[in-house]
């Protein structure tokens, strides 16, 4: 498949769920027709809008993606990051969400090339600190707790 074809074919998918999460609004209860629904229509505008100028913009580069898909240059690399993530998600329910990151955003970044260890100490702990300080102090979003060392 060209990859102007595959990129046609998400745009063209992509506008499709735009119009499903739009219409699925009507049918929230009243009580959140004013906040949470018209939340969620602004993102299916945005993401309509958006596909559709990205639609007509591949559709009118003349010649463009004739060449063929590639799935992935590093393999590797590819199936590594995926059995991370998978053991990722298996290990949040034990660990909890800041040891599995903690875990699993050094090894991810390894994975995928990183190599100077200042820059991954820093880039993990500053990840963990960001999620902290908006997600569990700012919106007190509760993130996955450990069931293992407590």
């Amino acid at each position: 498949m060209s990859k102007r074809a595959m990129e046609l074919l998400f745009l063209g998918a992509f506008l499709i769920l735009a119009v499903l999460l739009y219409r699925s609004t009507a049918s929230y209860p009243e009580s959140v027709q004013g906040s949470t629904a018209n939340y969620v229509r602004f993102l299916a505008l945005s993401l309509g809008l958006l596909c559709a100028a990205e639609f007509f913009l591949c559709l009118s580069k003349v010649g463009a993606g004739r060449d063929k898909v590639i799935i992935s240059k590093a393999p590797l690399r590819f199936w590594g990051i995926l059995a991370l993530l998978l053991l990722y998600s298996v290990a949040l329910e034990p660990l909890g969400f800041y040891m599995a990151s903690a875990l699993f955003l050094p090894a991810g970044m390894i994975t995928l090339g990183a190599r100077k260890k200042l820059g991954i100490v820093l880039t993990s702990a500053g990840v963990l600190f960001f999620v902290y300080l908006v997600f569990e102090q700012l919106l007190s979003v509760p993130l996955p707790e450990r069931i293992w060392f407590t």
